[in-house]
């Protein structure tokens, strides 16, 4: 599988044929039931999967193998596999690792090896490891413990090797928090499921329990947490802006990744550049200082 075509413009110029292979996976990994709900593969995942796509497979560094970290239920890890890296997950939710190990099985004949393990103590040695993917994941570990995995990142890395992080930023000057397992819910089907919603998205794989969090980086945060604690430098980024008519489709009429067409067509009106003053999320990329 070869993936080409320039993520950055005015608009996002996501490569059609990157979204289409990343949109077919989830129906082979998913099945029929992806063409009504988009399994974690949101608007903002398009453009984040793509991007960790393109500075991993660019990267100068050789290796064939990729750790995935705390991927969830992502479609992600699998999709490595399918461009014929040999991946890596380590996850602190066994549940969703024995999903992967058995959705892998299913889409290619080479099972990804899975690691129950916590992003704060990797079990590697220093300078182990040629390329990581962590996706959306450093964000949801509450107190010091995205300081705690960018250090653990920064160790584990080659010394030629690539990280690809990415996590929201903050609207304000200061980062924020978010602590309600129903974030990204609408408030009146909040109200009006109450009852079910913690059974339908455990059905779903949506990983939400009471103990949800997630962080908000500030710019300031965001280089001093992350890329200063990860004793990497910054090669290139790209960021995310939804704009006020996705914000609005989002907190008032249908919950954040929940329908696969829209959220298809919605990442194609996604706005992407290198600018970082008032944007909604970053996709970095990290190389370890030699």
């Amino acid at each position: 599988m070869h993936i080409t075509g320039d993520l950055l413009g005015r608009r996002t110029n996501l490569n059609s044929r990157t979204a289409k292979q990343l949109f077919v996976h989830n129906l082979r990994v998913n099945g029929l039931k992806a063409i009504v709900y988009c399994y974690g593969l949101s608007a903002s995942r398009y453009v984040e999967y793509a991007s960790a796509i393109s500075f991993l497979s660019l990267s100068a560094e050789q290796s064939s193998e990729i750790l995935e970290l705390g991927s969830g239920h992502s479609i992600l890890p699998s999709f490595w596999q399918k461009m014929r890296f040999e991946t890596l997950i380590l996850d602190i939710n066994r549940t969703a690792l024995k999903w992967q190990a058995e959705k892998s099985r299913r889409s290619s004949s080479q099972t990804v090896g899975v690691i129950l393990g916590d992003m704060r103590y990797l079990p590697f040695k220093d300078r182990s490891i040629g390329k990581i993917s962590c996706v959306s994941a450093i964000e949801h570990i509450p107190g010091e413990g995205d300081v705690e995995a960018a250090v653990e990142m920064g160790r584990i890395l080659k010394g030629d090797g690539v990280c690809v992080v990415s996590f929201p930023l903050s609207p304000y000057q200061q980062s924020c928090f978010k602590r309600h397992w129903a974030t990204g819910i609408p408030v009146f089907l909040q109200r009006l499921f109450k009852v079910f919603l913690p059974t339908v998205l455990s059905k779903l794989g949506v990983d939400r329990t009471s103990s949800y969090f997630e962080r908000f980086f500030s710019q300031e945060d965001a280089y001093r947490r992350i890329v200063s604690s990860s004793k990497c430098r910054k090669e290139d980024h790209l960021t995310i802006r939804s704009g006020y008519k996705t914000k609005i489709l989002y907190e008032k009429i249908i919950p954040m990744g929940a329908i696969t067409m829209i959220e298809y067509l919605t990442a194609f009106f996604l706005e992407t550049s290198r600018k970082e003053k008032g944007t909604d999320a970053i996709i970095l990329e990290l190389k370890k200082q030699i």
